[in-house]
């Protein structure tokens, strides 16, 4: 799978760095979906709702007064479509929980866990809980995953600046527990560049990052996840488990 550019799996994330880093300071009008630090693997096609239950590890920039500092926060979000695929408009289906923290609506209809509840009890190794009311066309759903949260997934030897006119080598410890694979970003805080792949390593090519620009908040990224699907009264559910590593780098 790639990744999806669809801007309702981004707002989590964008609403994850914007409660702790707030807007790329010297970008104009940053697209919400390079802002994320909480990657999605594509939506399905035939997807009617996707829910996901994501641990972020992020650094913060050197542009907030203590910069570099790590912070380890938990994400939830959740869709329901009109149509298939991620189509039509987004509907509400009532209250909606994960590991019995009710999840809030923002914007049109999308779900996100409440600003104040950033630990929602996501532990390495574990199934996670979801219920939902149920309401315009979804049934009622009371699921524990199969799957299991993934391992904490770290960058290593992550250099502080990367250069794109040359090819651009991102490693990790190790390939996570309970991943199904795994989704590499590098973004300007504009366009976003991915690849996936289920390895320790992963190159960008220079032709790849070309049309990425100089800045000094840049977004490396790296997301192990696993995929649940299952059938709720005709509607097909996708649950996504991931942990996610983010790095504040500059691009030059």
């Amino acid at each position: 799978m790639t990744m999806t550019s669809t801007k309702n799996f981004w707002i989590a994330a964008l609403f994850a760095s914007s409660l702790i880093f707030g807007c790329d300071g010297d970008s104009k009008d940053p697209d919400p979906a390079a802002q994320s630090s909480t990657p999605l693997p594509t939506t399905p096609g035939d997807a009617n709702a996707i829910l996901a239950a994501i641990k972020v590890k992020a650094n913060t920039p050197g542009a907030v007064p203590i910069p570099g500092i790590e912070i380890l926060l938990d994400v939830a979000s959740g869709n329901f479509f009109s149509g298939s695929g991620g189509t039509g408009s987004l509907v509400s289906v009532g209250d909606v929980s994960l590991n019995d923290y009710k999840l809030t609506t923002v914007g049109a209809n999308s779900y996100l866990n409440n600003p104040t509840d950033i630990m929602l009890s996501l532990n390495v190794g574990q199934t996670n809980k979801w219920i939902i009311a149920g309401a315009n066309g979804f049934a009622a759903i009371n699921h524990t995953t199969a799957k299991k949260m993934p391992g904490i997934v770290s960058f290593t030897n992550l250099a502080e600046t990367i250069s794109k006119s040359g090819n651009v080598t991102l490693t990790i410890q190790s390939v996570p527990a309970n991943s199904d694979n795994l989704l590499w970003v590098i973004s300007d805080g504009n366009k976003v560049v991915t690849k996936e792949l289920r390895a320790n390593s992963v190159t960008f090519s220079s032709s790849e990052l070309s049309d990425l620009k100089a800045t000094s908040t840049g977004i490396v990224q790296v997301a192990a996840y696993n995929t649940e699907g299952k059938d709720f009264g005709g509607k097909k559910v996708y649950f996504i488990n991931e942990t996610v590593d983010s790095k504040f780098v500059k691009i030059n």
